[in-house]
């Protein structure tokens, strides 16, 4: 078992002892006094299709690049300089739709230059292997990224049924959070079952630090709700619609 690697020195390195000192975990985006995502941690965002994950997610860029609460997201980068960077990775969208998605962080944080903010990446013709080393690159070369975001985790892996892939990506995700001290955000869709999808959906809500879920209401209103919070008890219920009066998504 193993001759290439010395078990021993490995084993010593995990050790948890009384001399083993712990960093204060920093805490970077909460709702209400419910601590979502910290330090080394792991975020998804799940919903149906059309559920306006991409939305929630948005809300919570805006808030991390301007310290307002935004969607009851509340983020605190402006109280670490040395990690205050926001980052996404859109696998998704592309054209118009792309567009928009830049519009509403746009609106809902209040700043017209979001490139000096934050790094944004459209990834979308890209291979799995070419997305997770473009991923990869970009933490190992901005060490002032504390929030990663994903959207969507689906286009990480080639096969979203298949159990080892899923487990693989989930300890590159969390390796990826601890490594590089950042919170990582990922968009999941869930299956008719509500249940994140496919094996990767199982791997993902085992580990990851909070999952939010959002659903769609008869009254075209947009709930998120915490379906799984392992560092804080539940909040209140978020609620927000499409306003055409504002031309942009309001929160109830």
């Amino acid at each position: 078992m193993g001759d290439k690697k010395d078990y021993k020195k490995l084993l010593l390195e995990c050790q948890i002892t009384k001399k083993t000192k712990f960093d204060k975990e920093r805490i970077y985006v909460s709702i209400g006094n419910s601590v979502i995502g910290s330090q080394g941690g792991f975020v998804t965002i799940t919903g149906l299709p059309k559920s306006c994950k991409s939305t929630f997610l948005m809300g919570l860029i805006a808030s991390a690049i301007s310290s307002k609460q935004v969607f009851g997201f509340s983020t605190f980068l402006n109280t670490y300089p040395d990690k205050n960077r926001v980052c996404l990775f859109d696998t998704e969208h592309s054209g118009l739709d792309f567009q928009s998605k830049i519009r509403q962080v746009q609106k809902l944080s209040g700043i017209a230059d979001i490139y000096d903010a934050m790094d944004i990446f459209s990834v979308v013709e890209l291979s799995v292997w070419d997305i997770l080393n473009c991923i990869n690159t970009y933490l190992e070369n901005n060490p002032s990224c504390a929030i990663l975001c994903i959207d969507g985790l689906l286009d990480l892996i080639e096969n979203l049924n298949d159990e080892k892939s899923s487990k693989r990506l989930t300890k590159i995700i969390r390796k990826w959070a601890k490594k590089h001290e950042c919170l990582i955000v990922g968009v999941l869709h869930l299956g008719k079952d509500r249940t994140a999808i496919g094996h990767i959906g199982s791997s993902v809500s085992r580990y990851c630090q909070s999952q939010l879920e959002i659903t769609k209401t008869k009254e075209n209103t947009y709930v998120m709700e915490g379906r799984l919070l392992r560092s804080a008890g539940h909040f209140q219920s978020v609620e927000i619609m499409y306003s055409e009066k504002n031309k942009s998504f309001i929160q109830l």
